[in-house]
């Protein structure tokens, strides 16, 4: 998942929000739901790697 998220991070305007890159990573799952937990998680990886 860190890896998909770094390929939308790096896909254009860096100020998408956490909403758009969850879309992102559902899409790359295949429609796979995220439950909120994924998407803490996705939302821990963002502020990671923003700093």
């Amino acid at each position: 998942m860190e890896d998909w998220i770094r390929e939308w991070r790096n896909s254009g305007d860096n100020n998408h929000s956490i909403d758009e890159c969850v879309k992102f990573v559902e899409w790359k799952l295949k429609d796979y739901k995220l439950s909120d937990s994924d998407k803490r998680i996705i939302e821990s990886i963002l502020l990671y790697e923003s700093e």
